[in-house]
């Protein structure tokens, strides 16, 4: 039984040789979806040649293939030529083998309008739908011998054209995307075919030479894109080797690039006197202090082009950075060996030069200068570091994506240069939002492996992401603006703004703090990443309240489930509450959360506790009574000041239902820190004390036993998050006396309990 023939075919065909070839391109989008809907039709095996008894599909494939090759390709429309490519790519796209085995003819007509002068726009989708031919072809040995092999030298040799062409207009921001598109295309075509573009390799390094490294100085502006694919083809080049040449080609590409990234340092520097040393005992070279820095070009292909001025100085340094980046991006023909220790050099290097307290200190008083440098080129360069950490940190990112587990050697040297570079330029917005990605990325790999005092190092990135996410959610003021409403603005030095007391809520406008949205992204990426992969018993009880604020006020499920299945036990081995309850509060629909909450329910008991209930265990062990003090000037564990924002000094607090706002409607009935339980719940902590106060007090009086345990009778259990345990309570003692009296063996008592709430479970199933 024949497959029946989709009438888009025949619309296809009669739409083909009736509309006029000049409004062909705006009928493009329609005839595509056709061509779509014929794929069944395209797919199936026909004949070249259709006899006169062949079937009435194979007649209309004929058909329309004829009429894209000779009235619309080899036409003398500009406009039925356009649309010819674009059917040529959808049919190619859905044909399979049976399109490719007869696009010889097609493949000449592309390449033809890609060497004649048709406008740019159809020879971008000309290139890019050879392209397409190319790659397609490349399983079949049959169609490269006969259709790529004999065609694809005359193709590169138009790209190559094409991108020395002075008759392109190198301002026009099309004529920049159509050279992007040439170099995505070899670049994809040199890995498929390293042996035909072998005699094109040295060609094409020197045509994208100026692309490369770009500066101000340059007459064009190149956008970061093209620069990227420029430099993907230079580094795809290395394919054409010939055996196993590839991997040393690869290696010495990005030894000069490090060597050039070196050299540059050592002008865009000159005005730190750096304690850095080169790692292979080199020299430095001396730098000649006269003049603006500068550095002369190179020879193309393996040259650099020349630059003066330090912004330039500065723009080509992030340049190489970029380069080395994606050096170790792109995949390789073989196996390289990366030279880790020449790449860390250099990001050391740049690390160096940083502010450790940039709040207290200018750039003049961290670093050592050098006073043949002038005040200007001083400012210039402290304003151009950022950007320079910036690309040193995107290479960090990089290396650690392509190494993995494999930079757990390096782990500490990396967080140290992390770490001072953030706190460098920890006011700069696009410096934190690149140390959050390059941290998640380092912590995912290395951060069950951290000690203390790498943990400890932390705390600036901590605070500073709580803070950005605070802020961006409207739970963190700025500032204080000056009290002028006084009026004694001549005496402070200090302009009233009249606006704001015509407008009062003008100020809260004002101070509200805005993410960009990868900022943002990246903070709520870390943020449960520090919950789940940091130890979490080297976290100081602040800092894990801290994120755990943060996680319910911006409504982060991911860092919160985190919190959940990561329970804080600090250094005594106490188990804090969980915050579950805000979890299945603020996301009550989601199914995955059920299971977790039946099974943290049924969790023993005994396991978990309350911090005041912890606390209260500890002073019982160490059998004496410490009395809370009542000045709170040296209690730094129990709060935790964020870090220093840009403009002032802000203090989280510990968190509470009442500061969230988000009351619990029948309380936590999954922890033990609330202030409704169950008569099961409370009858087991009562026993669970009245059996800690005999083990310890047998041997002493009972008199000085009965009111030293009226003294340490366990506080009411606090809110799940509150940090400071609160005072004794006398109510707590009673019953817990009471419940003594009641019982001789408490051992037993619990084990009835536990045996009755079984039986319930058992009737409430039945």
């Amino acid at each position: 039984m024949s497959t029946p023939i989709p009438p888009d075919l025949r619309v296809l065909c009669r739409k083909l040789t009736s509309i006029p070839p000049a409004q062909l391109p705006r009928a493009l989008p329609s005839l595509i979806r056709h061509v779509i809907r014929c794929k069944d039709c395209l797919a199936t095996p026909h004949d070249q040649k259709p006899k006169t008894n062949a079937s009435e599909s194979t007649v209309l494939v004929h058909t329309l293939k004829t009429t894209i090759t000779n009235t619309l390709l080899n036409g003398r429309s500009r406009e039925g030529r356009f649309a010819a490519i674009g059917l040529i790519k959808a049919i190619i796209d859905v044909g399979g083998w049976e399109a490719l085995r007869g696009s010889e003819s097609w493949v000449q007509g592309l390449l033809s309008i890609v060497q004649k002068g048709d406008p740019i726009s159809s020879k971008e989708l000309a290139v890019v739908t050879l392209t397409r031919i190319y790659t397609l072809l490349n399983p079949y040995q049959t169609l490269v011998r006969e259709i790529a092999t004999p065609t694809l030298p005359a193709f590169i040799t138009a790209c190559i054209q094409l991108l020395k062409a002075p008759a392109i207009d190198q301002a026009q921001v099309q004529s920049l995307q159509f050279i992007e598109t040439i170099c995505d295309a070899i670049s994809t075509l040199i890995p498929l075919y390293p042996t035909t573009l072998r005699p094109s390799s040295a060609q094409l390094k020197s045509v994208v030479w100026k692309y490369l490294l770009p500066s101000e100085a340059d007459d064009v502006f190149v956008p970061r894109s093209l620069q990227q694919a420029a430099r993907r083809l230079v580094i795809t080049i290395h394919f054409v080797a010939a055996k196993s040449g590839g991997s040393d080609e690869w290696t010495k590409l990005v030894s000069n690039v490090a060597s050039e990234l070196q050299c540059t340092l050592d002008q865009v520097f000159r005005a730190v006197d750096e304690s850095w040393e080169p790692a292979e005992g080199q020299s430095r070279p001396r730098v000649d202090f006269g003049g603006e820095p500068h550095r002369s070009g190179g020879i193309a292909p393996d040259g650099f082009p020349a630059w003066s001025g330090l912004h330039a100085g500065a723009e080509r340094t992030i340049g190489l950075f970029s380069y080395l980046a994606d050096s170790l991006r792109y995949p390789t023909k073989s196996a390289v060996a990366i030279p880790i220790t020449t790449l860390m050099d250099v990001v050391s290097r740049v690390c160096l030069v940083a502010r450790i307290s940039p709040k207290t200190q200018t750039w003049d008083q961290s670093l050592q200068t050098n006073a043949a440098i002038g005040r200007d080129e001083k400012d210039e360069l402290w304003s151009l570091i950022p950007d320079i950490h910036i690309a040193a940190m995107q290479l960090l990112l990089v290396l650690t994506q392509r190494l993995g587990e494999n930079t757990l050697s390096s782990i500490p040297e990396t967080l140290d240069h992390l770490t001072r570079v953030f706190k460098s330029g920890i006011s700069v917005a696009s410096v934190r939002a690149t140390g959050y990605v390059v941290f998640k990325e380092l912590l995912s790999v290395a951060g069950p492996t951290l000690s203390k005092p790498s943990v400890d190092m932390l705390d600036p990135i901590i605070g500073a992401c709580c803070r950005d996410l605070q802020q961006h959610a409207g739970y963190l003021k700025s500032t204080d603006k000056p009290n002028t409403a006084n009026g004694d603005t001549k005496k402070n030095g200090i302009i009233a703004n009249a606006d704001l007391f015509l407008h009062p809520q003008a100020a809260n406008t004002e101070s509200a703090t805005i993410l960009d949205p990868d900022h943002q992204d990246a903070a709520n990426a870390l943020l449960p990443v520090l919950l789940s992969f940091l130890p979490q018993q080297h976290l100081r009880p602040t800092l894990r309240g801290l994120l755990e604020k943060t996680a319910i006020l911006t409504s982060n499920r991911d860092a919160m489930l985190s919190s959940v299945l990561h329970p804080y036990k600090d250094q005594r081995g106490r188990v804090y509450p969980s915050i579950l309850p805000h979890l299945t509060q603020q996301y009550p629909h989601d199914q995955g959360l059920e299971i977790l909450r039946t099974n943290i329910r049924t969790i023993g008991l005994q396991d978990r506790a309350s911090p005041s209930q912890l606390d209260h265990e500890h002073e019982l062990d160490n059998d004496e009574y410490v009395e809370e003090p009542q000045d709170n000037t040296n209690r730094e564990e129990e709060h935790l000041a964020a870090p220093q924002p840009i403009d002032s000094t802000v203090t989280f607090s510990s968190l509470s239902k009442m500061e969230l706002d988000i009351p619990l409607k029948n309380g936590n009935p999954f922890g033990i820190g609330d202030a409704q339980k169950s008569p099961e719940v409370q009858s087991f902590q009562e026993h669970k004390t009245v059996q800690v106060t005999h083990s310890k007090r047998k041997h002493e009086d009972p008199s000085e036993s009965s009111s030293k345990r009226q003294e340490l009778s366990p506080p009411p259990p606090q809110s799940a998050l509150s940090k400071e345990p609160p005072t004794s309570s006398v109510n707590d003692a009673k019953d817990a006396k009471d419940a003594e009296d009641e019982s001789d063996d408490d051992s037993v008592h619990l084990n009835m309990e536990l045996e009755e709430d079984e039986d319930e479970d058992e009737d409430d199933d039945e």
